[in-house]
């Protein structure tokens, strides 16, 4: 058990001195916090100019690179066609004609006299156009050359014949 102190002649050596610890703290408090807040919020508003401005100016050198690259590939694509339409029209021009197939001379020998298949065939296209008939209208042509009867005999679209002299 505890024993009580009935002495009263202790005084207090120190007065409670009345502190409004509620008020002054606040107050403390509240002013550095409206101070804080206003630079932070400067500063953000700095940090975002800085990066926007970053931004911007990033966007702007995308920007013309872009602008060049498309320029380039214009460019590009332009030469590229130029080529290509030209190296078409080489390549018209450069392809071989058809070729037609080798026609050989023939010559025809008899008994010292000769004669070239080509001159029996203008003959035979000569008479045929000598009887009437269109030079155009010929489609097909046989020539039979008989040297020993010194003639040549010729059908033409299996429907006309006729005989020419060889030498």
């Amino acid at each position: 058990m505890r024993k009580k102190n009935n002495s009263k002649t202790v005084k207090q050596a120190v007065k409670p001195v009345e502190v409004k610890k509620e008020e002054t703290v606040a107050q403390q408090v509240s002013e550095p916090k409206a101070d804080v807040k206003a630079d932070v919020k400067a500063e953000v508003e700095k940090a975002v100019e800085k990066t926007t401005e970053k931004v911007e100016k990033a966007v702007e050198k995308t920007t013309e690179k872009v602008a060049e690259v498309k320029a380039d590939v214009k460019d590009t694509v332009k030469k590229t066609t130029a080529k290509a339409a030209k190296a078409a029209k080489t390549a018209k021009e450069a392809k071989p004609a058809k070729k037609e197939p080798v026609k050989p001379e023939i010559i025809v020998q008899y008994q010292n006299s000769e004669v070239d298949t080509a001159a029996v065939e203008e003959r035979v296209k000569a008479q045929f156009v000598a009887e009437g008939h269109k030079a155009g209208f010929i489609r097909k042509l046989n020539i039979y050359i008989k040297p020993e009867e010194y003639s040549a005999y010729y059908v033409i679209n299996d429907k006309f014949s006729g005989r020419v002299d060889l030498f």
